[in-house]
């Protein structure tokens, strides 16, 4: 039964191809995406009032139509559908705004129910765009106790209001829906019974029917429960399918030389934190082993995650293996060249700036200008090198061979093909994968969103780096924010202004 969720639309009963065109933009193509396409909020017509007791808001009404009729507005062009309603306490009078087509289906003498927002106007209350549902046409008089809310989709209780599109509105889409729910009682629940009893959830035919038409709110917010917890589950369970996934590929091994890490440490005139050890630490244990490692090394702007990365890049260099750091920006692929170059220079280490303005190699302390194809010649012989590049590192000519570790900088700023064609091996061996990122992530956060993530996080600030402070400064206190700029630089300081551009530019 539950490829009844997966069945096209066009092979369901009732909806037609107006229906259809209209779905598609809403890109609702299955039973099981109409039935998933949850409401925005609830319209609560769970009472029906009499007309007497009538007052400015949102109410029901059950009535008999007086009259009804169609006149044109020439000030505004439009066309107006008036009604006056009865029941045996008062009368109301409903209008709509360019519905002309109303009156063939709400005609005099009709019983119908209306619901909407009530306004007064020169002392008589007016119901203005309500949705209705006609009950009854033979003319005899109905009370509410006549009436079985269970055939109504517009009018009785919590009322779904759904994200819309042009030519297809809420009330379209309940009437939609509403039919299919009829269908769903033997829909298989694909959550174990011991975790919907565990977490006390809805099962999947109850939590459908009350998400969309609820018996009261505290269903509507336990079908909700239910849909966020299989939203979660689901991505947690992708996520670790992935991450066995990856387990079973293969990878570069790169021993792990702690004498040599040490001897690298040394030459820093500055001690690494406690949370970059560590960081460094995870990420040359990983190198070690024999599948890929995927891990995300997460840590403010200016907290070390460079020097862990560049560490990690000169051991797998020292292994006679590739290892790539690509940044967003050439200036930031620029200034990463300049630090492995200034805190490294002991080592006898060939790195590469490839950006699409220059490329320059620096070999054993030296540095010059090497042309495009000795360049690419190197690379794809396999020779140990550490490039560093933008997205100039994933054009079509460029082939690596012995690429052992991928590190990107900002990985949010690149796309998942970019990264994809980086990782992409003509052996059977995987790059290990290092991603970095400024962006603040609360522990538990990154957990979930990241399952098929390892995450080191460097939360310290290296010593005597002072603490970055953030503050909103409002347009009126402009000329203060000017002052605090002139009183920083007439102290000798350095003021960096940045202004946000609308296209990025890898240049930058």
């Amino acid at each position: 039964m539950n490829d009844f969720l997966t069945q096209p639309l066009e092979e369901i009963k009732g909806i037609g191809p107006y229906y259809l065109k209209k779905l598609e933009k809403l890109k609702i193509k299955t039973v099981g995406d109409l039935l998933y396409h949850f409401p925005l909020r609830y319209e609560d017509f769970s009472e029906i009032i009499p007309i007497k007791d009538a007052t400015e808001g949102i109410h029901s009404f059950l009535a008999k139509v007086e009259n009804i009729q169609v006149r044109r507005s020439f000030r505004k062009k439009m066309f107006l559908t008036e009604a006056t309603l009865y029941d045996r306490t008062g009368k109301l009078k409903a209008i709509w705004f360019n519905q002309p087509y109303l009156t063939k289906s709400i005609t005099k003498d009709s019983m119908i129910i209306v619901s909407g927002k009530v306004k007064k106007e020169k002392n008589k209350f007016i119901i203005s765009s309500p949705v209705y549902e006609v009950v009854s046409k033979n003319g005899e008089f109905l009370t509410k106790d006549d009436i079985n809310s269970e055939n109504l989709k517009h009018t009785a209780g919590l009322i779904p209001v759904y994200p819309e599109t042009k030519g297809l509105t809420s009330r379209g889409l309940r009437f939609l829906i509403k039919p299919l729910l009829a269908k769903t009682k033997y829909l298989k629940d694909f959550l174990p019974l011991e975790i919907l009893k565990r977490n006390n959830l809805m099962d999947l035919k109850t939590a459908l029917n009350q998400i969309h038409f609820p018996t009261n709110l505290e269903q509507a917010k336990k079908a909700k429960f239910r849909f966020s917890f299989e939203e979660l589950f689901l991505l947690q369970l992708i996520l670790k399918l992935n991450r066995n996934e990856n387990k079973r590929l293969k990878a570069y091994q790169i021993p792990i030389e702690i004498e040599f890490i040490k001897e690298l440490l040394k030459t820093l005139p500055f001690e690494l934190t406690h949370s970059q050890k560590q960081a460094l630490w995870e990420i040359v244990k990983d190198l070690g082993k024999d599948y890929p490692m995927n891990r995300l090394l997460n840590g403010d702007v200016g907290s070390g995650k460079t020097i862990v990365a560049l560490i990690a890049l000169i051991t797998v260099f020292k292994n006679s293996y590739q290892g790539v750091l690509m940044a967003p920006t050439e200036i930031l692929a620029q200034q990463h060249f300049e630090t492995l170059k200034k805190f490294f220079k002991e080592f006898n280490l060939e790195a590469v700036l490839f950006i699409s303005k220059q490329i320059r190699i620096y070999t054993d302390g030296l540095e010059g200008e090497i042309k495009r194809k000795a360049l690419l010649e190197k690379i794809s012989q396999g020779k140990p090198l550490i490039i560093i590049g933008t997205q100039a590192l994933i054009q079509k000519d460029v082939e690596f061979k012995n690429l052992a570790l991928v590190v990107i900088d900002e990985q949010h700023r690149f796309g998942v093909k970019q990264r994809a064609k980086l990782l992409d091996s003509p052996t059977n061996l995987i790059p290990h994968l290092l991603t970095m990122t400024a962006t603040p992530i609360p522990r538990t956060l990154a957990l979930g969103l990241w399952g098929d993530l390892d995450i080191s996080f460097i939360k310290e600030m290296p010593l005597g780096r002072k603490k970055i402070t953030s503050q909103l400064v409002f347009e009126k206190d402009r000329n203060k924010l000017y002052e605090f700029i002139r009183k920083r630089v007439s102290e000798k300081e350095q003021v960096f202004v940045i202004c946000p551009r609308i296209e990025e530019k890898e240049e930058l």
